[in-house]
């Protein structure tokens, strides 16, 4: 029996913190929810599983010699991430460790052993790990918001949300995008432990200790983790916030005197922030940690000026780029259309409407970007003077999102796959208002068929925009169609089938040498026209923008491997490239580098004026063994034997097993005792 006076209704419910009992829609047990949640993303990403490398996964990996030798294991945690782009100042051992794992699992035996990395690994393996993560993450949502706001419907709706966003093909489709949901995927259920542990006001439990250890993971993973403290603090200081709801709600029935509705609020308020900031330093240790040891291993502990995105242009257009970034951002988030691989001005805000690269605050999109900015900013601080659960979403959109504001010198001016973990507080915030409008009587069932019209389009739109990365070449005409005036477009394309070209140039070799003439000619042929598309591509590039250096240089490279090499061509084309880098760039070498090579692929050779750029080349990259090699070998044509053979010793002492270095040195000593025994 009920006791008498004893009401039945939790005070603890209207804020918030008890699930609704006896409502279950989309199913009903937790156990059905997860099973729910891990086929809908299966089935959303099946057609994902036989995607090429694309875009920066052939930097990354492609062309990272240690994601693809077991017995470089250790020195994953002892280089920058790529190891031959340290200029990158990037420290991610963990995701480099799972390309090596899916690459000692993918590799394939292969009669055509010169074929490149892309076609020599199955990529489901690559693919499916992607989807592991991904599926990880949209768990850590589910079973955080469950324990944060007591509510297993807007855990579920959120989650749903999540997983159907098509902001997130970019991190689940291309393989580079591992390191958003490995950090995602670390740091979250480093939150969870916190958030399970919280009420116990200990620093030191087995439980809390594993959430630190995640968070360094998390941290080993991408860089953008460090805006976990701020997270724990939000947390904690939003834990404590409802627990007072839930007090002051109870307190009145008591008949003793109590303090003042003030002073009590400020008394709380006060304990509430120093038990969030003592919580946090834990892993603030953990932050101080990392960032010495990827100042040791990467000499920096943020990024060099010669990668900053901004770096030339003054602060107030940085921050009026940054307003129209903002915009484009939550624009994203909202309608997810007009989608692209690449961001840069002009930038596509919507339909046909088109912004410009500001130079101020006197720009349409500029102003519309930072009225946003201050409205976001007065509709969070109100919700927070309000103690709703709305500012918990609100604060982390922000907070997860300051890494890549630009505000800090940051390497790039928008990408979807920045998107991932701040999504995580857009999905909430919808899943609030779909549940607290589903308890209107007069509502329910048409906010019921808004968010299955909702997830229906972010599927749609998520299933088909995996369909753009299937390869690089489907990936850039994508953009073209939907964005046209991307100033990197011809380049793009031209560079895709410039490494089309090159796989069909291995595969019809390797039949010509099978002695299977029509395979072979099939895809001699497809080389033919894949080169034909990459120098129209190259040189519509180059009648937009002169100084597209990227342009540049792949023409200049692909003028020199053609059947019948255009080297003059290849030389002013590249001598062009080099005019547009300034000397402190990382990329100029290489220019003088190809160079060198097309003055001594001449017929006769003209060394001196190789040697000339090989020098300039190597004074740029003085740890450069391919430089360093073929100047060795220019030095000793031209007689120059102790020069060359300096340079060749140099390169095995930091190389033992460069075999072209063995070789040159073998060869100069070879010559040398010849003109001993015939002087």
């Amino acid at each position: 029996m009920r006791e008498k006076g004893r009401s039945n209704k939790n005070p603890a419910q209207d804020a918030g913190e008890k699930p609704v009992q006896g409502k279950k829609p989309f199913g009903a047990s937790l156990r059905f929810k997860v099973y729910v949640l891990i086929f809908f993303n299966l089935l959303l990403f099946s057609n994902t599983l036989f995607n090429r490398f694309t875009y920066d996964d052939v930097i990354y990996i492609v062309g990272n010699p240690h994601a693809q030798n077991p017995a470089k294991i250790f020195s994953l945690f002892t280089h920058a991430y790529p190891p031959h782009r340290p200029e990158l100042s990037l420290y991610r051992p963990m995701v480099e460790l799972t390309y090596l794992l899916d690459w000692s699992r993918s590799v394939r035996p292969n009669e055509f052993a010169d074929l490149n990395f892309n076609d020599r690994v199955e990529m489901p393996f690559f693919h499916l790990n992607n989807i592991a993560f991904h599926i990880a993450v949209v768990l850590a949502i589910f079973l955080i918001v469950r324990v944060l706001l007591k509510n297993d419907r807007m855990a579920f709706v959120t989650a749903l949300i999540f997983s159907a966003h098509p902001v997130h093909v970019e991190t689940v489709t291309s393989i580079v995008g591992r390191a958003e949901s490995m950090s995602a995927f670390f740091l979250l259920f480093s939150l969870y432990l916190f958030i399970r542990e919280e009420k116990k006001g200990r620093l030191l439990t087995p439980v809390l200790i594993v959430s630190y250890l995640l968070f360094f993971f998390a941290l080993l993973s991408k860089e953008s983790a460090i805006t976990l403290p701020l997270i724990i603090i939000l947390t904690a200081w939003f834990l404590g916030m409802r627990r007072g709801i839930s007090t002051e709600s109870t307190s009145t029935e008591g008949e003793k005197a109590v303090p003042t509705e003030k002073e009590r609020h400020d008394d709380h308020l006060g304990t509430i922030w120093k038990q969030a900031f003592l919580r946090s330093l834990p892993y603030g240790a953990i932050f101080i940690l990392y960032l010495i040891i990827r100042l040791r291993i990467v000499g920096t502990t943020g990024i060099k000026p010669s990668g900053w995105y901004f770096r030339d242009i003054s602060a107030g257009a940085r921050l009026a780029a940054m307003c129209v970034g903002f915009l484009t951002y939550l624009r994203l988030l909202i309608l997810p259309v007009s989608m692209s691989v690449d961001y840069n001005f002009p930038l596509r805000i919507a339909g046909p409407f088109w912004a410009e690269q500001p130079e101020g605050f006197l720009n349409i999109w500029a102003l519309s970007g930072l009225t946003l900015v201050i409205i976001y900013v007065i509709f969070t601080i109100r919700a927070v003077k309000g103690k709703t659960p709305l500012s918990y979403p609100l604060l982390f959109f922000m907070i997860s999102l300051f890494p890549f504001s630009n505000i800090m010198p940051f390497g790039d001016f928008i990408a979807e796959r920045f998107l991932y973990l701040p999504s995580f507080g857009y999905c909430l915030f919808a899943g609030m208002l779909f549940i607290q409008l589903e308890k209107s009587p007069r509502c329910g069932k048409t906010v019921f068929i808004l968010l299955i019209i909702l997830l229906f389009f972010y599927s749609t739109r998520t299933f088909f925009r995996n369909r753009d990365w299937r390869t690089g070449i489907h990936l850039w005409k994508a953009e073209a169609k939907w964005n046209p005036r991307n100033p990197n477009l011809q380049t793009g394309l031209g560079t895709e089938y410039m490494a089309e070209r090159k796989e069909q140039l291995i595969l019809g070799n390797a039949y010509r040498k099978k002695v299977d003439f029509q395979k072979a000619a099939h895809h001699l042929e497809l080389a033919r026209e894949y080169e034909q598309k990459a120098l129209e591509y190259f040189e519509s590039a180059l009648k937009k923008n002169p100084r597209d250096f990227m342009a540049c240089y792949n023409y200049g490279c692909l003028a020199m491997e053609m059947k019948e090499p255009d080297l003059d061509r290849a030389e002013e084309i590249l001598l062009q490239g080099a005019s547009c880098m300034p000397d402190n760039v990382w990329s100029l070498h290489i220019f003088y580098y190809f160079l060198g090579q097309t003055h001594y692929k001449r017929n006769p050779p003209d060394l001196e004026r190789a040697q000339m750029f090989l020098e300039k080349a190597h004074q740029l990259k003085k740890s450069n063994d391919t430089i360093q090699n073929l100047l060795a070998v220019v030095l000793g044509r031209r007689g120059h034997s102790g020069e060359a053979l300096r340079l060749a010793r140099q390169v095995l002492a930091r190389k033992p097993e460069n075999r072209e270095a063995i070789s040159i040195i073998r060869i100069i000593r070879r010559e040398e005792e010849n003109k001993i025994r015939h002087p």
